[in-house]
């Protein structure tokens, strides 16, 4: 409780040490003079009272003893001549008085008559002193008998008044002592206090300077008690926070030199998914600088912005956004990090365009010697097939025009049908086989795309087609053959749907490529096969119903155009496909 007093009292003070020094100084010297002053006043107050109540005591018994053969003989003239002349001589005696055993006044000292309350006063304090207030004064009455009382009684008046003058002088010289000594002791706080608190200041200077960065600051001092103690410690503190520190920064930047060696995307991110920092290879990879990006969400940066501010960002194979809108792909590894302030992830964003631009050439070298292989394959048997074919074809053509039983006619039917079947795929072999070179010529792709709607309109079977159609530059291509692509793609579509169909033609020009995309909501392709729909022969198509060389055939035109066509489907969505020409 004193503890929280002295310290409200030092907030109330404010200021420096060297202040609260003074004050608590002065306060101190002058609590010590009041003290004084009243010790002093009370001890002197009972001293000088018992000093004059017995000078009263002596001086009425004395006088008693002193009037009383004057009294026996009724010599009135000495007995008022002693009344006086003790009055005179003895200091502080206010009036003498002097009555027999009956009460009446033999003598008295008062000059404008004797006041006769005295009398009605002294009755019951006989033998004992007692104030008497005159208006002017307190007055001390000493009652002294003549012997035993039978002779009388002597009445003396003690003034306090000379007493009290004493007391006060005494007071006024202990506090005149005081405000010098309290004067004094300011000036000798002042210079003790600034002399106290200069190594003190020294200290919050050195504070200071550190606080401002100028780290290793020493204080010089020439103290020998607990400062110089407290002195060398701060220095040594200083020396060992300065080297510290300069480890600290030789480390952060051997780090950050070693972070930013990495061309992967290094990102720290707190527990806001907030960009905090990033090294030089994701200021690369994304087109941005640190100041554009430092406090935003790490969403910006995802191709397909991730809305729940609490889902956790998954590592693994994602799409991301440069800051000029292009997209890449790219490897994500997601590592929590802790430290005192708050919890956040590391993020390390590897772009893998050129391993994908690799796996999607290489896949397609692959795809282009499996077709070159199979092309001669089917080249060879093709013709090998042919020729039996034409002869079954031949004979059965020959017997259709005979009469014949009914049963056997129905089966040389669908011996010539199937023939004609055979033949169909033999010619489709050949043509994967011996792909003609693109006649190149001027192809505007929007009109084909209409002119192929007309043509496909019977097919569509209430399927709904709706068309995005921007517009484009010519391109230099073969117009059978796109067209032949368009209409492989589209006959699909519309195969695969089940009900309620929709098939929807979009175009745009992007990076100097036209692009088709072709999207409807059938059934789909799982994704075990969706890595072999441009293998020839493979189709998901029930027997009988397609020989599994339509996108092959599609495949092998896209790339002798310098394109490109790629799908993407999920069982039960639908499937888009998407053909990339050169302008």
């Amino acid at each position: 409780m004193l503890k929280q007093k002295i310290h409200r009292i030092n907030n109330f003070i404010g200021g420096g040490l060297v202040k609260k020094f003074v004050i608590w100084i002065v306060f101190i010297i002058m609590l010590l003079g009041i003290l004084t002053t009243i010790f002093v006043q009370v001890s002197l107050t009972k001293t000088l009272s018992e000093e004059l109540r017995e000078r009263g005591q002596v001086i009425s018994r004395n006088l008693a003893a002193s009037i009383l053969e004057s009294i026996l003989i009724e010599d009135t003239v000495y007995v008022h001549r002693l009344v006086e002349n003790t009055k005179k001589t003895e200091k502080d005696v206010n009036y003498i008085y002097i009555t027999d055993a009956g009460g009446k006044v033999l003598a008295h000292t008062f000059e404008g008559g004797f006041p006769g309350e005295l009398l009605t006063v002294q009755i019951n304090l006989e033998n004992s002193p007692h104030l008497l207030d005159t208006g002017d004064g307190i007055i001390i009455d000493f009652t002294a008998p003549i012997l035993d009382g039978r002779a009388g009684f002597v009445h003396i008046g003690m003034d306090e008044t000379s007493m009290h003058k004493k007391i006060d002088q005494t007071s006024r010289a202990i506090i005149t002592l005081t405000l010098f000594v309290g004067a004094l002791g300011v000036l000798m706080a002042y210079i003790a206090g600034n002399y106290l608190t200069r190594p003190i200041r020294s200290l919050v200077k050195g504070t200071e300077e550190i606080g401002r960065g100028n780290l290793g600051y020493q204080i010089k001092t020439d103290s020998t008690d607990e400062i110089n103690i407290l002195s060398k410690a701060f220095n040594e503190m200083s020396y060992n926070l300065n080297n510290s520190i300069n480890e600290l920064r030789e480390s952060e930047e051997r780090y950050k030199k070693l972070v930013d060696s990495i061309s992967d995307a290094i990102i720290l991110v707190d527990s806001q998914k907030k960009i905090l920092s990033w090294n030089s290879g994701a200021e690369k990879i994304f087109g941005y600088c640190l100041e554009e990006v430092a406090g935003s969400k790490i969403n910006i940066l995802f191709y397909t912005a991730i809305e729940d501010d609490n889902l956790e960002i998954q590592g693994g194979e994602n799409v991301f956004k440069r800051k000029d809108g292009s997209n890449f792909p790219g490897l994500i590894s997601n590592k929590p990090l802790q430290d005192r302030r708050n919890a956040g992830n590391v993020l390390v964003i590897k772009d893998i365009t050129k391993q994908k631009d690799l796996e999607n050439l290489e896949a397609r070298l692959i795809q282009s010697e499996k077709l070159f292989m199979l092309g001669k394959l089917a080249a060879g048997v093709a013709h090998e097939i042919n020729n039996p074919l034409t002869a079954i074809s031949l004979h059965t053509q020959v017997m259709l025009k005979k009469t014949w039983d009914e049963k056997t006619d129905r089966r040389l039917q669908i011996i010539n049908k199937e023939t004609d079947r055979a033949a169909r795929i033999v010619k489709r072999l050949l043509e994967f086989a011996h792909q003609s070179e693109p006649k190149i010529s001027s192809v505007d792709i929007n009109r084909e795309i209409d002119n192929l709607l007309n043509v496909l309109e019977p097919q569509l079977n209430g399927t709904k087609i709706t068309t995005d159609l921007t517009h484009l530059p010519f391109i230099m291509a073969d117009r059978e053959q796109i067209q032949q692509v368009i209409m492989n793609i589209l006959t699909n579509s519309i195969q695969s749907i089940t009900k309620d169909g929709k098939i929807s033609i979009k175009t745009v020009v992007k990076h100097g490529y036209i692009e088709i995309d072709v999207k409807d909501n059938g059934c789909g392709i799982s994704q075990d096969n969706i890595g072999r729909i441009f293998d020839p022969f493979f189709t998901t198509k029930m027997p009988g119903e397609g020989t599994g060389l339509g996108l092959s055939i599609c495949y092998g035109i896209i790339k002798k155009h310098n394109g490109s066509i790629d799908v993407k489907s999920e069982v039960g969505i639908g499937t888009t496909f998407t053909i990339k020409l050169p302008i």
